[in-house]
């Protein structure tokens, strides 16, 4: 598509997407051989543009509000990590309730019946928390923006400050969603020693030595036996924004178990940028069995008795 001549034809077509009726927009295809094991999950600047006029195709601008309103996706609809985190909880950051969040995406104008293609300005990582957050409750139509912002910027479409709050819908969960996408912290303790498993920290490597202390930890290191794996690696962070290539990806996961179906746990800071890793070792790679630790090291280095390792001297990180 010639992105210069189709600018308006994207304005138009955000414009006119509530008078149409939808097609299907997501639909899973055969794997092949060098491709993501899951590539409906990911959405292109392209496919965006002509999915747009779909009447159940919902954006989500998952930055800060004051971002959002500097400039966004046409038709955009505003929403941040703070509005699917619990308020009730002594570990800052778990997800809020299912129930919360079906008052949060019906006040959105978001039904059951739409498909949700989600952004961010980062990479992916509070994309990914949504799309993890939302399939923990049993909702998979949600796809991720590949590249998110950048994407969009990058074949010169425009972005719009100007928002309209939608009319309310009645957004609810079917079933009892899956519950096993999230690891508590005791079942991991427990699990600690033992075989076939794999534990991956997913921040920094300063946060995972030691050598930065994020704000909210109560201690710096790692979680031991976990295998650090940075979840920017898996995007071309410096550059585009976009996730690397099947073969690329494999490459930097190839510490993993071969067994697509063992067991593999992911943490960092917050239960951010582990959904991330989530997202990709799920969607992309074939892996089966992820169990995002929610609490993350907040949580664990919070709670006394834990055990903790690190390599190195601490020095705080606000």
């Amino acid at each position: 598509m010639r992105w210069s001549s189709s600018i308006l034809i994207i304005i138009l077509l955000l414009g006119s997407c509530r008078q149409q009726e939808a097609v299907a927009p997501v639909a899973e295809t055969a794997v092949q051989p060098g491709a993501y094991a899951h590539p409906a999950s990911l959405v292109s600047v392209d496919e965006l543009v002509r999915l747009s006029g779909h009447k159940h195709l919902k954006v989500i601008d998952f930055r800060q509000r004051e971002a959002f309103d500097q400039g966004h996706i046409p038709g955009a609809l505003p929403m941040w990590r703070s509005d699917i985190e619990a308020r009730d909880q002594a570990t800052p950051g778990l997800v809020a309730s299912g129930e919360a969040l079906e008052a949060l995406l019906s006040g959105l104008g978001i039904s059951p019946e739409d498909t949700l293609v989600v952004y961010d300005d980062q990479g992916g990582p509070d994309a990914a928390r949504f799309w993890w957050a939302m399939r923990l409750y049993g909702f998979e139509q949600v796809r991720l923006l590949n590249g998110g912002l950048q994407a969009w910027q990058g074949e010169g479409l425009p972005l719009n400050a100007a928002y309209t709050a939608p009319s309310p819908a009645n957004f609810r969960f079917a079933g009892a969603g899956d519950p096993s996408l999230r690891i508590e912290k005791d079942t991991l303790l427990g699990l600690l020693g033992s075989p076939e498993w794999a534990l991956i920290d997913t921040r920094t490597h300063e946060e995972y030595s030691g050598k930065r202390q994020k704000d909210g930890a109560l201690a710096a290191g790692h979680i031991p036996g976990s295998l650090h794996i940075d979840w920017a690696e898996s995007v071309r962070y410096n550059g585009d924004k976009t996730f690397r290539t099947p073969e690329e990806l494999a490459k930097i996961y190839q510490d993993l178990p071969a067994d697509r179906d063992g067991l593999i746990v992911t943490y960092c800071h917050s239960g951010v940028r582990s959904a991330h890793t989530s997202f990709v070792l799920t969607q992309l790679l074939g892996y089966t069995r992820v169990r995002n630790y929610d609490g993350s090291w907040l949580e664990w280095s919070s709670t006394p008795g834990l055990p903790i390792e690190k390599d190195s001297l601490t020095s705080i990180l606000n």
